[in-house]
């Protein structure tokens, strides 16, 4: 038994060690097509890699330079978006996005942000919901310790009472939020649209009434519970604070 597991465990580290070396190879090709100026082969090579699962920043931000040599800024967007996630290629997207954003005709009008949902977004990206749920976990624990120890020892009332809620509120608090912040994440993901010009209606449906106009390069909201009830629609929010629905043709979600 012991040796059929370091076979397959030797097995595994050969096949991904294959695939790894097989993605670098059209990588290196990719980049190639990207450095003779042959844009539409370079793209279509680097999604090859993207289809292989095998995505770095360094594959989202030469995507997104080959999607803006073919005038593709919506697209171009969007990989750099991708690519902008990654520590390595942070700065140098977020650089090409300020050019890329001043390319585009029209400027999406953006509300700004309440302060909860701010503070939401922050709590995904740094401490994220599992963070949130350990700090809320661990103050519950404490809690229970807490209670285990009064009866064992003499503590002053008041102050026990003080030390336990103390504890009690902010860890069911925290255990709380942090699946708000998971629920969140789930339902509703950010996108790029990325045809020129995109219809939004008020229900999914092509003979309902138009809501707005989306155009290229417009960051909107998408409400994945409400799209998988209909196929081919997606139910947005623009940046505007306007609903709608839209097509699932020309746009991409990050």
């Amino acid at each position: 038994m012991k040796k059929l597991s370091i076979l397959l465990l030797s097995l595994m580290i050969t096949v991904l060690g294959k695939a790894q070396e097989s993605a670098q190879l059209l990588f290196d090709q990719a980049n190639t097509l990207l450095e003779e100026s042959e844009y539409y082969d370079a793209l279509n090579q680097y999604r090859n890699i993207e289809s292989m699962n095998m995505v770095s920043g360094a594959l989202f931000l030469n995507m997104g330079i080959a999607a803006t040599q073919i005038d593709s800024i919506g697209l171009a967007k969007y990989y750099f978006l991708k690519a902008s996630s990654f520590p390595t290629t942070k700065s140098s997207a977020l650089e090409a996005l300020q050019y890329v954003e001043s390319q585009f005709s029209r400027q999406s009008a953006m509300l700004p942000k309440l302060p909860w949902d701010r503070a939401v977004d922050w709590l995904k990206e740094e401490p994220t919901s599992t963070g949130v749920f350990l700090i809320g976990f661990i103050l519950l624990f404490c809690t229970l310790i807490l209670i285990l120890l009064r009866w064992f020892t003499t503590l002053n009332p008041k102050r026990y009472r003080a030390i336990l809620l103390s504890m009690l509120i902010p860890g069911v608090l925290l255990v709380l939020l942090a699946f708000y912040v998971d629920y969140v994440d789930y339902r509703y993901s950010q996108a790029v649209i990325i045809e020129n010009e995109i219809q939004v209606r008020q229900r999914p449906d092509d003979a309902s009434e138009l809501v707005s106009l989306a155009y290229e390069g417009y960051e909107i909201t998408v409400d994945e519970s409400l799209s998988s009830e209909h196929d081919n629609w997606l139910y947005i929010r623009l940046g505007n604070g306007q609903f709608g629905w839209i097509h699932t043709q020309g746009v991409k979600i990050l």
